[in-house]
């Protein structure tokens, strides 16, 4: 058995981040990571964007730390391909597929989530795929220099980004989303019609409220049928409908878990000395008062860190008011809060490819904002969803502020 004073289970950016946490206050206790895939730890925003759409692009690209920096900068033991198969409280251990057994004086894990699958015919077919790895990523590349038309299940964050950087390749693409707009859990209706609208301009076409019954083709992907009988033909599909956590571990050792592992304001498990972070931990959320689980670059980054220093001794709890981002076509998105459900939306600016704040409010206080291509307002908009005034008074404030921004920009042009 293998010993370390910090045992990390799992090998994303979390897992990153929380080695930056731990070395900011314990520079010589000894980490190590039990990574199950072969690259060290990535960015994975840029798989549906930047890297999906540039065929030159590289791996080391996207990894999160420069090359050696683990083993010579941190003193990590990074050990890739290694998959993690049981989790003994007891032992403080961690069992793995090779039969090996490793201890850690405080475990976290940081084992994210898979992508959750279809039940449905013909997802076997060559042409058909889930997208989270830079592998998945790296095929789907190779795929669209080849193919006329894509279709997307989910209009989620994977299918939407997917769509827009398929155009790249003159890939016609379809999304079917079982919900009634795109980006539902994210954005109110105002804001999901209107970014519907902007794709179908971009040749992006979908089908909304309805689902995907069958997958056609003898052993490549021709088709499918949807279950109100419509036929799409397609030769590339990719199936993006959510992240199921991979909280296995957890569960079968007698931790809490409730759709990921359940942990308290400090990162820590039902376990003393066990941890979670990133898309696996459900945490309390110290502006809305409920316990989410995120699955976003932001919140890995912030919660990580903050994590990995309470594993070595910081008693910090986690405080930030985390943030989604994606960018398609010519959108810059910026999402803080929970605007989804608003039942008061004012825009500050024009819903266009320019610039323009939207102030999303529920019973009368502000609920969460959305940042379209002004991430300048990003810091300052965060602070407001923590302060979570009444409407009037936060898009006052955020009037003054971009009307302070105007006259700045007039004078440096005049």
């Amino acid at each position: 058995m293998q010993s370390f004073d910090y045992l990390i289970v799992g090998g994303g950016l979390a897992a990153a981040s929380a080695v930056d946490g731990i070395r900011s206050l314990d520079a010589e206790g000894s980490i190590a990571i039990l990574a199950n895939e072969s690259e060290p730890p990535y960015h994975r925003p840029p798989l549906s964007k930047e890297f999906l759409q540039t065929p030159e692009a590289t791996r080391d690209l996207l990894h999160v730390k420069p090359e050696g920096w683990f083993e010579k900068d941190a003193k990590v033991t990074l050990l890739n391909g290694v998959r993690a198969t049981s989790l003994d409280p007891k032992e403080m251990a961690i069992g793995t597929a090779a039969d090996e057994t490793y201890h850690g004086a405080r475990i976290l894990l940081a084992t994210g989530g898979r992508p959750r699958s279809l039940a449905i015919p013909g997802t076997e077919l060559d042409g058909v795929s889930s997208f989270r790895t830079v592998a998945d990523a790296e095929r789907l590349r190779d795929r669209a220099a080849e193919a006329d038309s894509a279709l997307l299940i989910g209009a989620g964050f994977i299918g939407m980004e997917l769509a827009a950087s398929l155009t790249r390749f003159d890939v016609a693409s379809t999304i079917v989303e079982r919900e009634s707009r795109v980006w539902s859990e994210m954005l109110p209706p105002v804001l999901s019609y209107f970014v519907q609208g902007y794709f179908e301009e971009r040749g992006i076409r979908f089908e909304l409220d309805a689902e995907v019954e069958e997958l056609l083709g003898s052993e490549r992907l021709e088709g499918a049928r949807l279950a109100n009988g419509t036929q799409v033909a397609c030769d590339l599909a990719v199936i993006g409908v959510g992240l199921r956590p991979n909280e296995e571990l957890a569960g079968e050792a007698g931790l809490a878990v409730l759709d990921g592992v359940i942990v308290d304001r400090f990162g820590e498990t039902s376990h003393g000395h066990i941890y979670a972070t990133g898309d696996l931990a459900r945490f309390p959320d110290s502006v809305f008062g409920d316990t989410p689980r995120l699955e976003h670059w932001d919140h890995a980054r912030t919660h990580g860190k903050v994590v990995g220093r309470n594993m070595a001794g910081a008693g910090e709890p986690f405080d930030h008011v985390s943030y989604f981002y994606s960018d398609v076509f010519d959108l810059g998105f910026s999402v803080l809060g929970r605007p989804a459900d608003a039942d008061d939306v004012r825009v500050l600016g024009e819903l266009s490819s320019e610039r323009s704040i939207v102030v999303c409010g529920q019973n009368g206080k502000l609920a969460g904002l959305v940042l379209i291509n002004a991430t300048d307002r990003l810091e300052a908009c965060r602070e407001l969803v923590r302060e979570r005034p009444v409407m009037d008074s936060a898009y006052e404030k955020l009037e003054e502020m971009e009307r302070e921004l105007e006259n700045v920009t007039s004078q440096t042009h005049a």
